[in-house]
C-alpha cells in the first residue's frame, strides 16, 4: 500500500484553506504623508490592487508571526511599525485587508515555505513594482512603477534585528513572552531560541551568498545575480557557485510586461507561450523560493514553495494595467499641463530620434500577448554598462547533485560537471514547474494558451483526460493517489494509473523548454554555448514617472539622457519621490531616505546610449515634452 506518511502529507496539502477570492473589507492604501494619497486609473479597481499587493507567491523569509513581534536592533519599538517600513521606501497601509490581515506595507504577505506548515513573512512583486511620486505636497501611487524601495538595507536591518534577538537575553525574553505566551518550560524556550538561531543562519548564509561591495540603495537590486546564487549555490548546496552581487538594475516598469516579446533587461526568456509563468516561477526561486532537489515520482518533478496558480494570478492582473498619464495627473492638479505645440513637435523629433528602438504603442490596446517586439541591442552598439548582461551570460557552475541529470528535467543530454548558470535555472524551473503541474491540476496548461505547437497540443488534450481548454478542473495526481488510496487501490495500481495518465506528457515539458525557457542566443550543450549579451529597448509609454534611467538607474533624469556621457552628473542621490517636470525625473536632493549614487563604480555606469546626445537645445525641450505624453 502507499505510504502513511505519504497519504498523511496529501491529506494535510489537500485540506489547506484556499486563498481568499475577495476582499471582506475594501482596503484604503496612505503612504507617508497622510491620507491625501491619490489613485490614478490604471485600470485596476480596490480588489485587484490589493491581489497585487498582497497575493503571496511562495517567497519565504521567516515566521510570519515571529515578524509581526520582531523588535528593531537597539529598540524595543516593533520592526513592522509604520514608519520604521517607511524608512526603507516600503508603501504602508491604513487597514487591512483578507489577504493582509495585519496591515504590511505593500509587497509583503502572508506566504508558506516547501513544507507549508507555517504561516511565514513573503515578498511579492508589489514590493519592487508599485511607486509613490509626489510633487508640491500632492502624493499619487502608481500602480507597475518602479519602487524606491531600499529592498537591501531592509534585508540588512532585518538581519540585524533577529541577530540581535538571539543574543541578548532581554530582548528574547520579550520575544519568547509574546511568542509563546503563558508560563512555557525551559525545555520550550531553549527549543525556540535553537530555531531562532537558525533562521539568523538562513538570512547569515543569504547575506554571505550575495555579498557586494556596491550600495544598491533605492530602487535597485542584482536580482539575476541573487537568482543564480539562490538556484546554483544555495538550493545545490556550493556554496562555491556563489558570486558577488555587483551589478544591480532598478526596477523595471511592468505595465504592458504581458505584451512585450521580452522583459527581463538582458531579453534572456521569451515571454510568449509558458515562458510568462516560466519567467515568474525563475523569479521566485531567487526570491527566497525554497525547492527540494530530491526528485519526486508521485507526482514528477521538484517540491517547491512556488505558488504557481498565484503567480498565474498576478500575471493576468497585469494584462488589464496600464500606464500612467501625466495628462491625468494634470487633471488632479499635481503636475503642469502640457505645451501642445511643444508635444507636436517632440513627436516629429521622436519619431526621427527614438522610435526605431522605442515603439509608441497604444495603451488601450496593445494587441496579443508577447505581441510587441522589443528590440535588443549588442554592448558594443548600445554603449551602457556591460556588468549585468555580462554577468548574465559568462557565469560557470558545477552541477554538483544534478550532475548527470537531464538538461531539460526529462529530455535533453545529461548535464556536464561543469555548465553555464542559466541552464541549471533553467533545468530547476521547468523541475519545479512539472511537480506543480501534478499538484495543483494544470494552472500551467492554462497559461499555454493557443499558441501551442500541434503535437504539444494534443498531448495536452489527453493529459488528464480532456482538453486544457476545457472549462472544468482536471483531477490532479495527487487527487488520484488520494481517491485510489482511499479505495484500497495498491501502490502498483495507483503508480500504473499515474503513468497512463502521464504517457504524453513529454511533449508538453519539451516545449515548455522550447517555448519558454530557451535563453537568448544560440545554447549548446554544456560548456558549447554561444551567449549573445544584449540590453533591450522596450516601449516608453509611462516612463517619465520613472527615474533614474539607463537599466542601472546611472542617469537621474531624461533630460540628463539627452546629455553626452561625459556631460551626465557623475555623482547624484536616488530615493526622492519628488517628480521634477522639466528635467523629467526625480529632485537630485540628499535626504533621510536618499543615497549618493557614484557613475565611477563598475556596475554604476551612466556611459553610452547617445541617442539624441546632438539635438538642439529646443529640440531637446520638444522631445521631452512629448515623451511626457507618452
Amino acid at each position: 500500500m502507499i505510504h502513511s506518511r505519504l497519504i498523511t502529507s496529501l491529506a494535510f496539502c489537500l485540506a489547506l484553506p484556499a486563498v481568499a477570492s475577495t476582499v471582506s473589507a475594501a482596503p484604503q492604501y496612505n503612504a507617508v504623508y497622510g491620507d491625501n494619497l491619490l489613485m490614478l486609473d490604471q485600470g485596476w479597481d480596490v480588489e485587484e490592487r490589493d491581489r497585487f499587493y498582497h497575493e503571496p507567491q511562495g517567497s519565504p523569509i521567516m515566521p510570519y508571526e515571529w515578524f509581526l513581534i520582531l523588535e528593531q536592533a537597539g529598540s524595543e519599538k516593533l520592526f513592522r511599525a509604520n514608519d520604521h517600513m517607511q524608512s526603507f521606501g516600503l508603501i504602508t497601509a491604513a487597514g487591512p485587508s483578507a489577504r493582509n490581515p495585519h496591515a504590511l506595507p505593500i509587497g509583503l504577505t502572508k506566504d508558506l515555505g516547501l513544507y507549508k506548515n507555517e504561516a511565514k513573512l513573503g515578498m511579492n512583486c508589489g514590493a519592487c513594482h508599485t511607486s509613490e511620486v509626489s510633487y508640491q505636497g500632492k502624493q499619487v501611487l502608481i500602480d507597475g512603477g518602479a519602487a524606491h524601495f531600499d529592498f537591501w538595507s531592509f534585508m540588512t536591518t532585518l538581519d540585524a534585528a533577529l541577530l540581535e534577538t538571539w543574543q541578548d537575553d532581554a530582548k528574547f525574553k520579550r520575544f519568547a513572552g509574546k511568542l509563546l505566551q503563558g508560563d512555557p518550560d525551559e525545555d520550550t524556550v531553549g527549543q525556540l531560541r535553537a530555531r531562532l538561531r537558525g533562521v539568523v543562519r538562513d538570512r547569515e548564509d543569504w547575506a554571505f551568498r550575495n555579498a557586494t561591495h556596491i550600495a544598491p540603495g533605492p530602487g535597485r537590486v542584482d536580482a539575476l545575480n541573487v537568482i543564480l546564487n539562490q538556484v546554483t549555490a544555495m538550493m545545490l548546496n556550493r556554496p562555491d557557485n556563489a558570486r558577488p552581487s555587483d551589478a544591480p538594475v532598478s526596477y523595471p516598469f511592468v505595465w504592458d510586461a504581458p505584451y512585450l516579446d521580452y522583459v527581463q533587461y538582458n531579453a534572456v526568456v521569451p515571454n510568449a507561450g509558458p515562458g510568462a509563468i516560466g519567467r515568474n516561477v525563475g523569479q521566485v526561486l531567487g526570491v527566497f523560493g525554497e525547492v527540494s532537489m530530491v526528485p519526486s515520482t508521485l507526482p514528477p518533478g521538484y517540491a517547491s514553495s512556488v505558488r504557481t496558480d498565484h503567480l498565474l494570478i498576478l500575471e493576468r492582473a497585469l494584462e488589464t494595467l496600464v500606464s500612467p498619464t501625466w495628462e491625468e495627473m494634470a487633471k488632479k492638479g499635481v503636475l503642469p499641463s502640457l505645451d501642445q505645440a511643444k508635444v507636436a513637435e517632440g513627436e516629429k523629433i521622436y519619431d526621427r530620434t527614438c522610435g526605431s528602438c522605442h515603439e509608441v504603442i497604444d495603451r488601450q490596446d496593445r494587441g496579443e500577448l508577447a505581441s510587441i517586439e522589443v528590440k535588443t541591442m549588442s554592448l558594443a552598439d548600445i554603449g551602457t554598462d556591460p556588468v549585468a548582461s555580462l554577468n548574465f551570460t559568462d557565469r560557470e557552475v558545477e552541477t554538483g547533485p544534478l550532475f548527470g541529470r537531464k538538461t531539460d528535467f526529462l529530455g535533453g543530454e545529461p548535464l556536464c560537471e561543469r555548465t553555464h548558470a542559466d541552464q541549471l535555472l533553467a533545468h530547476v524551473t521547468v523541475g519545479a514547474m512539472i511537480h506543480d503541474l501534478g499538484v495543483t491540476g494544470g494552472p500551467i496548461l492554462e497559461s499555454l494558451g493557443s499558441g501551442v505547437i500541434a503535437g504539444a497540443a494534443e498531448a495536452m488534450k489527453n493529459l488528464f483526460g480532456h482538453s486544457m481548454f476545457g472549462s472544468h478542473k482536471q483531477e490532479s495526481d495527487q487527487a488520484v493517489i488520494k481517491r485510489m488510496a482511499a479505495a484500497g487501490s495498491s501502490e502498483a495500481e495507483i503508480a500504473a494509473e499515474l503513468a497512463q495518465r502521464s504517457g504524453d506528457r513529454t511533449a508538453l515539458y519539451n516545449q515548455l523548454v522550447q517555448d519558454g525557457l530557451d535563453r537568448h542566443g544560440e545554447n549548446r550543450h554544456c560548456m558549447e554555448v554561444l551567449e549573445h549579451a544584449v540590453y533591450r529597448a522596450r516601449p516608453l509609454n509611462g516612463v517619465w514617472a520613472t527615474g533614474p534611467f539607463l537599466h542601472n538607474g546611472s542617469v537621474p533624469s531624461i533630460a540628463d539622457m539627452l546629455l553626452a556621457p561625459e556631460q551626465r552628473p557623475v555623482t547624484f542621490h536616488v530615493g526622492s519621490r519628488e517628480l521634477d517636470p522639466v528635467r523629467v525625473g526625480f529632485e537630485n536632493v540628499a535626504g533621510p531616505r536618499t543615497m549618493e549614487f557614484d557613475t565611477r563604480i563598475p556596475g554604476n555606469s551612466n556611459s553610452g546610449h547617445v541617442y539624441g546626445t546632438r539635438l538642439s537645445a529646443a529640440d531637446k525641450a520638444a522631445l521631452l515634452e512629448y515623451i511626457k505624453v507618452l
